[in-house]
């Protein structure tokens, strides 16, 4: 169990640590750079404010591995007769129905 934890851990800071570069490209080319423009700004150079989807995309990716995991060692029956993927989804999607597809 804690073995599967930590490479969960180490998955999400390696896809964390690979994404980042990737997401301040995007944040350059759609504008989301913080410039400091007066003495209240805390940098004093351009600074990208685009860091969250590189954040959750390691969460993501962890929580899919221990999810994968746990299903083939038997420990969680996602979609036995409880229905937990089903939840999941469910929960997941619970306060974002702004689209109707989304919502169950």
């Amino acid at each position: 169990m804690w073995g599967d934890i930590a490479i969960a851990f180490l998955l999400a800071f390696i896809v964390t640590f690979m994404a980042t570069p990737y997401t301040i490209k995007i944040a350059r080319k759609v504008g989301a750079v913080d410039v400091p423009k007066d003495q209240r700004r805390m940098h004093k150079k351009a600074m990208p404010k685009f860091g969250g989807p590189a954040v959750i995309l390691g969460f993501l990716v962890a929580i899919i591995y221990l999810l994968i995991v746990k299903s083939l060692e038997s420990t969680i029956d996602l979609f036995g007769p409880e229905q937990y993927g089903m939840k999941l989804l469910r929960y997941a999607f619970r306060n974002h129905c702004d689209f109707n597809f989304l919502c169950f």
